[in-house]
């Protein structure tokens, strides 16, 4: 099993230094998008690259589950929006009494889609493997797939302007949320999977 994640880890490698093209990456961070991070209206996601990213494959039970549950979901569907029609008073009127430091912590992503943050938000939408690669030149996020990888967001570095780790949110060795900012004042919220986040947060500007 080791041997087999070792061969895994190093293919991957391979796939996100061909698809950047030969610049150095000082830093390789697989992330995942994070679970409150709101979701790109849906002509923008139309535009997520998808020919390295992937959809996981399911069996014929799967399918049906997944298909039972749609359904169900369906049928709920009104249940669902008047409960929420019913909660949204509450939920404002509690918004407004957070102070100012709780309403910033819970905000996921600023700056509008349009923003650096945004394209980064938009990029994230995507089923398959996502890496971070912080180069001499270039932030990039890759979608990497079982034989193909490619850049599908990328700024320059002196656009970023910080990395601010989220000590609010539950974090271990192995995961942590990173917020990302950029000059234009736009930020969102990514959740690193696997260790060396620490090291890719000691090699970037600091909020």
């Amino acid at each position: 099993m080791t041997a087999a994640r070792t061969n895994s880890a190093h293919q991957e490698l391979e796939l996100v230094t061909t698809a950047l093209q030969g610049e150095p990456a000082a830093h390789l961070q697989p992330v995942v998008r994070h679970a409150q991070a709101p979701k790109p209206p849906r002509p923008r996601r139309s535009r997520v690259p998808s020919a390295a990213g992937r959809r996981p494959h399911l069996s014929a039970g799967q399918r049906a589950l997944v298909s039972s549950a749609q359904f169900i979901a369906w049928l709920t569907a009104p249940l669902d929006f008047l409960g929420r029609l019913l909660l949204a008073p509450v939920k404002g009127l509690m918004w407004l009494c957070r102070g100012k430091e709780k309403r910033r912590r819970n905000k996921r992503f600023a700056g509008g889609w349009d923003s650096a943050a945004g394209g980064l938000g938009i990029a994230m939408y995507v089923h398959g493997d996502r890496v971070l690669a912080v180069g001499q030149r270039r932030i990039c996020l890759l979608h990497v797939g079982a034989h193909a990888a490619e850049v599908a967001w990328s700024v320059s570095r002196d656009e970023l302007t910080g990395v601010e780790f989220a000590a609010w949110d539950t974090h271990t060795e192995q995961r942590a949320t990173l917020r990302w900012h950029f000059r234009d004042g736009s930020w969102y919220d990514v959740r690193t999977q696997g260790p060396g986040w620490r090291t890719l947060v000691d090699a970037l500007p600091v909020c």
